[in-house]
Formats: structure tokens, C-alpha cells, sequence
């Protein structure tokens, strides 16, 4: 269980490096948005599909294509700035991953009942 002081320390750390790992957050966050639409846009096209018998339409697997696409462009450039910044200031890359886990878990309910 966490005491307070460990969570006072672990704040005080992803805040002293707030500003160093601004960037990577920023593309994290880009890289689970595209992952959200692209999960969103399969799941539409498999509920259609068994609700209504209805396969992907050409434009609609071009769609999903490009919605993966994204995704992967989005996962090579969060790798890219966070092996960068762990080169950069190894403590500013632990904050950040301590930072997104702490968001990880907060979310973790609320990702559950929406399906994520």
C-alpha cells in the first residue's frame, strides 16, 4: 500500500520534470488517441458485421487502414522521443513512466467499463 510520503516523493518527481517530459506525454497522448480511434472504428465494423451481416465496405477498410497506419506512426515517434529523453535525463524518462502509470491506474476503472 502507498503511504503518503511515497506519493508526495513520486509527485514532487514527475513535477520537477514536468517540462522536460512535456513532449513525450504530448505524443503518448497522440499515440492512445489513435489507438482509441482506430480500436473504435474496427469495433463499429465487427458489431456491424455480426449484427447486420454487413462486411467492411472498400472505403471503410481503407478507412481502418489509414486509422492503423496513424496509430503506427503515432508508436514510432513516442519510441523515438522516449528513447531520447531516456538518453537525455534518465530521471525526467522515470517520471514520465511513473506519471503514466499512476494515469494508468487512476483510468483503469473507468477504461474497464467503456471497453478499453
Amino acid at each position: 500500500m502507498n503511504n503518503p510520503e511515497n506519493i508526495e516523493q513520486s509527485s514532487s518527481g514527475i513535477d520537477q520534470f514536468r517540462a522536460d517530459f512535456a513532449p513525450v506525454f504530448r505524443s503518448y497522448n497522440a499515440m492512445e488517441t489513435t489507438k482509441r480511434r482506430h480500436f473504435d472504428y474496427m469495433s463499429m465494423l465487427e458489431h456491424k458485421k455480426k449484427k447486420f451481416n454487413l462486411s467492411a465496405t472498400a472505403e471503410e477498410t481503407l478507412v481502418l487502414g489509414n486509422l492503423l497506419r496513424d496509430h503506427n506512426d503515432e508508436v514510432h515517434t513516442f519510441k523515438r522521443l522516449s528513447d531520447a529523453l531516456k538518453n537525455e535525463s534518465p530521471l525526467a524518462h522515470q517520471s514520465l513512466f511513473e506519471y503514466i502509470g499512476s494515469l494508468n491506474r487512476a483510468l483503469a476503472p473507468v477504461s474497464a467499463s467503456a471497453g478499453h
